[in-house]
């Protein structure tokens, strides 16, 4: 023992250093495994709706499926909120890897077109391989970046600086502990809430969609829902977008460190941007809701949020009260209620969100619930 006294200010940090790499590859291996388990489950669901015949069947798995999933999400929650750094380096190696595949893609593709030198093909594409084993060298960890980078993360700021300067100057860090309500169901909302690290659970009744619940199918239905927000995601959107009552209440499951931009700065960026940075919020959620509800029908669709902006593939129409609007059937592949509900003028059929409309329905009319 005398003998170590003297090498122990050595050998010590040593043996972090070698624990810590340890424990790190372990939760970048745990996070991969359990992303993965996420990605199956939502396979198995899509599958399931395809190859099911029995509703009552199809529904006990659905909800069995997304129990699991909800889980797993709680698992990544956790394992972001201790292991913020890995899971960054995860993402980004991630990220890295997913560019390098889509331009082994394109440069076969022109090479068969023989846009591209077939020697300058095989000496490309040597490069690509030689930067996706070099990923194998990649960093465990990477520092975690300040908090107003995370609204880079905001999509639709768009990664635009005059937007996330604006907002920069009026968002503010706060901290929540475990077990703090950041907002309750029933309140009015105080702002939106961009998640940097850790996890909030989020528990509700039956969504209204902006319908009174005596009017809607399901009024009688007991369920509770609960869902699990992690890093990146922002509570709050859509109650801010209407000034109406929250309808959940977000409760955190760790430690949690937001950016919290208020509902009067929102409105004032509503105003100074106006109108296109309040209807690009609203299009990301309707994106989410017809996602979320259509996904099986929606499979061959690209729709992702900035190829709806630059592109036009997908836009939101708002009904005022009594407005009816003509739906152009020939050119509209999918027409989706996603908040409120609707009467067909014709057949005085009422639609609730969300739903696809039917192709026989030519003409809605907005209904006051």
């Amino acid at each position: 023992m005398g003998y170590l006294a003297p090498h122990l200010p050595i050998i010590i940090p040593l043996l972090i250093n070698i624990v810590d790499v340890q424990i790190k590859k372990r939760l970048s291996l745990t996070y991969s495994i359990t992303k993965g388990y996420v990605k199956s489950l939502e396979d198995t669901k899509f599958l399931i709706r395809q190859i099911s015949s029995r509703k009552s069947i199809d529904q006990k798995l659905y909800e069995i499926l997304e129990t699991n999933k909800r889980d797993a999400v709680k698992e990544l929650g956790l394992i972001e909120h201790e292991g913020r750094d890995v899971v960054i380096a995860l993402k980004t190696k991630q990220a890295i890897r997913n560019v390098i595949a889509k331009a082994l893609k394109s440069l076969t593709f022109l090479s068969s077109r023989g846009i591209i030198d077939k020697y300058e093909s095989v000496e490309m594409n040597k490069v690509l391989l030689e930067k996706i084993k070099s990923l194998n060298n990649f960093p465990m960890a990477i520092p975690l970046p300040t908090p107003d980078k995370y609204l880079h993360n905001i999509i639709w700021l768009e990664n635009k600086d005059v937007l996330i300067e604006f907002f920069k100057e009026r968002a503010k860090l706060a901290y929540f502990d475990y077990g703090d309500v950041i907002c309750k169901e029933g309140e009015m909302p105080q702002g939106i809430y961009l998640i940097i690290s850790g996890m909030a659970i989020l528990e509700s009744s039956p969504p209204t969609f902006g319908i009174d619940r005596s009017l809607r199918p399901d009024r009688e239905s007991t369920t509770r829902f609960t869902e699990y927000c992690t890093s990146g995601d922002i509570i709050g959107e859509l109650s801010c977008l209407l000034k109406r009552e929250i309808e959940y209440t977000a409760i955190c499951e760790t430690i949690l460190q937001v950016c919290f931009i208020s509902l009067e700065d929102l409105y004032e960026g509503f105003d100074f941007f106006w109108p296109s940075l309040e209807y690009k919020i609203w299009l990301k959620l309707a994106l989410s809701i017809a996602y979320q509800y259509f996904e099986s029908s929606l499979v061959d669709e690209d729709l992702k949020f900035q190829k709806c902006v630059m592109l036009n593939h997908a836009y939101v129409e708002t009904l005022s009260s009594y407005n009816e609007m003509i739906i152009d059937n020939v050119n509209m592949k999918f027409v989706i209620l996603v908040y409120g509900s609707v009467i067909d003028t014709k057949t005085e059929v009422p639609y609730f969100a969300p739903c696809i409309l039917p192709k026989t329905c030519e003409q809605v009319r907005r209904v006051i619930s």
